[in-house]
């Protein structure tokens, strides 16, 4: 079932890959690599155009994040309790920019960050150019393993995904330990 799914995406070329990674930006845990790597093999065959492969992805899972996002807003204000929302505003008032840049780049992350962004009414001028960059990143990551790797590409992708949750954690770490030394 799922290899004729990812075969119609295929098949569908670049607007496969704009809606299926729509699907990836939002809560659905699909993962990026399903389409990602096989298309880098396919660059580097010269059958797709590495920089339009990253646009179209980079704007389907921004998509999908605004989705998650004007969502989780919505239903925030009839499920999350007005001091959550208070808390969670500090925290992205703080560190919203960070956890936006930083959370996509974190293997199972990425298509989360947009859910307390949106509880938190992030700015849309920051959010919106943070989670297409950051994607962008991630993207061209999963389409240069796929490129450089080819078939044996989705072994590579662990050292990729656990280097940047090291970095994610090494970011986070600092921090919190700066907020706590100033109290």
């Amino acid at each position: 079932m799922l290899e004729l799914f990812i075969e119609t995406i295929f098949n569908m070329g670049y607007v496969g890959f704009f809606f299926y990674m729509i699907l990836v930006g939002t809560f659905i845990p699909l993962p990026t690599q399903l389409i990602l790597l096989p298309a880098g093999f396919l660059v580097s065959q010269g059958k797709l155009d590495a920089s339009t492969t990253i646009l179209v992805t980079a704007m389907g899972t921004t998509v999908g994040a605004m989705i998650n996002y004007f969502m989780a807003n919505y239903i925030s204000k009839k499920l999350v309790s007005p001091e959550k929302i208070a808390k969670i505003q500090k925290f992205f008032q703080k560190y919203g920019k960070l956890s936006v840049i930083l959370a996509p780049l974190t293997l199972g992350m990425g298509q989360y960050i947009s859910l307390p962004a949106g509880i938190a009414k992030m700015d849309l001028r920051w959010f919106i150019p943070l989670i297409f960059f950051s994607n962008a990143i991630w993207n061209s990551a999963m389409l240069t393993l796929g490129y450089i790797f080819g078939d044996d590409a989705s072994s590579h992708v662990l050292y990729l995904g656990l280097g940047g949750m090291l970095l994610v954690i090494a970011v986070i770490s600092r921090f919190v330990y700066k907020e706590l030394k100033s109290y």
